[in-house]
């Protein structure tokens, strides 16, 4: 049976934002590891969250040539700030954009009766679900503590 087009797009569309989502962050990263301010922490975060879209755009594209299909890479905006809020605002959003690709990709599993690739997907949404709560969480930290008080603890190295 053949590979489903669909299927092979919303993969392709998945793996242009894991590809967007790791350069965006490890640039992040690298604004608050190695920029104007710096907040070891907080450049961890990113760090990981680089990691794991690395990871995930990695495996789609196994996917997709085990599949039959052919990767090109599509950066979307990777640009980074020195804003703290607005690096975990970009970071939620992107998050959310992100769910919405991998879900594309279970919708167009499903509607081609696509099992082995479903059954590939299992547990990818709820790992971004839960970054995306860890994002909401340094951001509610960030209101509650008031910037100064945030900054000043995540800019310790130990």
């Amino acid at each position: 049976m053949a590979t489903d087009p669909d299927v092979l797009a919303a993969l392709q569309a998945a793996h242009n934002l894991e590809a967007t989502a790791s350069e965006k962050w490890h640039k992040q990263e690298h604004a608050f590891k190695d920029g104007q301010s710096r907040y070891p922490k907080l450049g961890r975060w990113f760090d990981r969250r680089h990691k794991e879209a690395y990871q995930r755009q990695h495996d789609i594209r196994k996917r997709i040539m085990r599949l039959g299909g052919t990767v090109e890479t599509e950066l979307g905006d990777t640009s980074y700030t020195d804003d703290v809020e607005d690096a975990f605002t970009a970071a939620c959003d992107l998050l959310d954009e992100l769910t919405e690709a991998w879900r594309a990709v279970r919708d167009a599993a499903k509607a081609a009766g696509d099992v082995e690739t479903k059954e590939w997907l299992h547990g990818t949404m709820k790992d971004i679900q839960d970054v995306y709560k860890a994002g909401e969480a340094k951001q509610q930290q960030l209101k509650d503590l008031g910037l100064p008080l945030f900054l000043h603890k995540h800019s310790k190295t130990h």
